[in-house]
């Protein structure tokens, strides 16, 4: 079967889904994948095309009209010759848009990348205007609007599911919640955890973006109540629209067990990272974003068998049992700071985390679980649809 790939995608280690999955269907799978859209620079970020300017944002916006336009302009041909699924990747909004101007009988039988909605991450992940502001409703509208327009979309998480559902008013049956696609062998490889490291330095490491999502305020205040504890190091790695926070914290407390690497990382430096940790760090950013997502990191700590501590409320695909982390409630700082004690005084503790990480990745979010998810139903609905 062939897949045809549209749209005008975000690669590199920001974005890693939409590559891992295609290089996935590339090489274990029966599909014959055509792209038919094109690669952003892997060194894009969107929050900082956000943060850089009416004109950067302005170029960047004309760059996917246009490019999206070119690409669904291919797509209609391509689907004129030999009618294939559309997979749409990150951010499958703009592609979409067009898509939905298309009379239905039309319309390519698109799968959406869906995993961070451009609506949610504006106006409530981020805060950056009241949901209830004339241009928070007016993208609300346009995002769902798009998203109606695929056959199928791809989420992350069954909160995320109801979530989409809720608010873009999409059909139950047209979104699916699958794991992550991630570069499996950059962390199948990490050994395992030292079972007895009892009385030398416990390495702590937070990655990721510095959002609202991920706590950074609590994490800092967690760092604050352990500064007089020296057998407890952090590494910090990320950038952001909270970098300020981190620098005022540097420089006002001055930690000496802490170390903040702000440029951006390869995923093979991450590696190198979570290898030489002890504990590793999820979100700690509450009841909205951060209770709906199981990002990016989680899949890497997991994968690499480490001891992980995030919030307690969290989600998970569908199918999938919560994942072995020592869950701390409420998410703020005296909760960590007491998780992040409990696993530095316990090697044994730690080394059950470790090993129960490894097995859950294994069993539920590995890209063996991408591929079963791919196959069983988005080939599956094609095909059914085409019988039809």
């Amino acid at each position: 079967m062939k897949l045809y790939v549209a749209g005008m995608h975000l690669g590199g280690a920001g974005y890693p889904n939409a590559a891992n999955t295609l290089a996935l269907l590339r090489n274990k799978s029966h599909f014959d994948v055509v792209e038919y859209g094109a690669w952003l620079p892997v060194d894009l970020r969107l929050w900082a095309v956000a943060q850089g300017g009416k004109l950067q944002l302005l170029l960047f916006l004309i760059r996917i009209f246009w490019g999206n336009l070119l690409s669904l302009l291919r797509i209609c041909r391509a689907c004129s010759r030999e009618n294939a699924p559309v997979y749409v990747p990150y951010p499958s909004l703009f592609f979409l848009w067009f898509v939905s101007f298309l009379p239905k009988k039309f319309r390519p039988f698109c799968i959406a990348d869906a995993y961070i909605s451009i609506w949610d991450s504006m106006f409530r992940d981020r805060g950056a205007a009241q949901l209830g502001g004339f241009v928070a409703r007016l993208v609300c509208r346009v995002e769902a609007r798009s998203l109606r327009a695929a056959a199928l979309v791809l989420v992350d998480t069954q909160a995320n599911k109801t979530m989409f559902i809720e608010a873009f008013g999409l059909h139950p049956d047209k979104v699916l919640s699958l794991p992550l696609a991630i570069d499996e062998k950059c962390f199948n490889s990490i050994e395992a955890v030292d079972p007895v490291k009892n009385d030398s330095v416990i390495t702590v490491l937070f990655v990721g973006t510095l959002i609202p999502l991920h706590g950074i305020p609590v994490l800092l205040d967690a760092v604050r109540l352990l500064s007089s504890e020296h057998r407890i190091a952090f590494r910090f790695i990320g950038d952001g629209q909270l970098a300020s926070d981190v620098e005022s914290f540097v420089g006002k407390e001055k930690p000496e067990q802490f170390v903040w690497i702000r440029e951006w990382c390869s995923l093979e430096r991450i590696a190198c990272e979570v290898s030489s940790a002890d504990i590793c760090l999820g979100v700690f950013g509450g009841t909205e974003k951060a209770a709906r997502v199981l990002p990016f990191k989680l899949y890497m700590y997991l994968a690499a068998g480490r001891a992980v501590i995030s919030q307690s409320l969290l989600s998970v695909p569908e199918g999938a049992p919560s994942p072995p982390i020592l869950a701390v409630t409420p998410a703020n700082a005296e909760s960590l700071a007491d998780a992040i004690r409990t696993l530095a005084d316990d090697a044994a503790l730690r080394h059950q985390f470790a090993q129960d990480s490894k097995v859950y990745f294994h069993e539920c979010l590995s890209n063996a679980s991408v591929l079963r998810a791919w196959i069983s139903n988005i080939a599956t609905r094609f095909s059914s649809r085409n019988m039809g």
